[in-house]
């Protein structure tokens, strides 16, 4: 697995610099870790990968009708609009409510039940997502959110890449050539095309680990 570090020096090698100890132990170092971190957010919203995947389970609070999902950060995706919330307690799937029926329904009923919808509304204090829950809980429940959760971005030097590597680098030496120019007839566009090409090859590799998800149906 790629580490920053590794993949800073990947880039430095391929531009004829000098490998790093670690991220900023030189300007130019810091800068190509800056367009690693860039690569590394594009790269992790092209898909969703199966390696960012987790499930992040959440108590609700009796007579509390909003939750906030910890740890979700504020660049989650739903792994399915239809079946990524679920309450593990009654064994149900919440459905994804549409905001404007939500509030015609919620907003003056305070009776307290099972919850069966949810919307999200903003954030907390931390950056993470809150939810708000119809009917009030009428008592403590499991809610499960199966969430597309990246990575934050990269600082330390030791942080371990889960999304495919070598696109990443790609992306990263396609950024570097066009800072710097060409690179031994290698233009920063032909880099910019192995970078796509790379990222679409990943993102085939990891579809055939779900099938059927990009399977539609009339």
């Amino acid at each position: 697995m790629a580490t920053y570090t590794s993949l800073i020096n990947s880039v430095l090698r391929r531009v004829r610099e000098s490998e790093v100890a670690g991220p900023t132990s030189t300007t130019y170092a810091a800068l190509v870790g800056d367009f690693v971190n860039e690569t590394k957010r594009e790269v992790e919203d092209a898909w969703k990968w199966s390696m960012l995947r987790q499930t992040i389970s959440v108590n609700t609070v009796q007579s509390a009708d909003t939750l906030s999902v910890l740890g979700a950060g504020n660049r989650w995706k739903l792994q399915d609009p239809l079946y990524s919330v679920y309450n593990a307690t009654s064994k149900d799937y919440l459905c994804k409510a549409n905001n404007v029926a939500f509030e015609r329904g919620a907003v003056d009923d305070v009776t307290e039940g099972t919850p069966a919808e949810y919307v999200f509304e903003g954030q907390d204090a931390n950056g993470d997502p809150e939810v708000r829950l119809y009917r009030i809980p009428d008592g403590v429940y499991a809610i499960n959110f199966k969430l597309i959760v990246p990575q934050d971005d990269f600082s330390l030097g030791t942080e371990v890449l889960k999304v495919p590597d070598y696109p990443v680098l790609m992306g990263a030496i396609a950024k570097a050539l066009a800072e710097r120019g060409e690179d031994n007839g290698s233009t920063s566009g032909e880099a910019y095309n192995r970078y796509q090409l790379a990222l679409n090859d990943s993102i085939s590799v990891d579809e055939a680990r779900t099938t059927g998800e990009t399977t539609w149906y009339v």
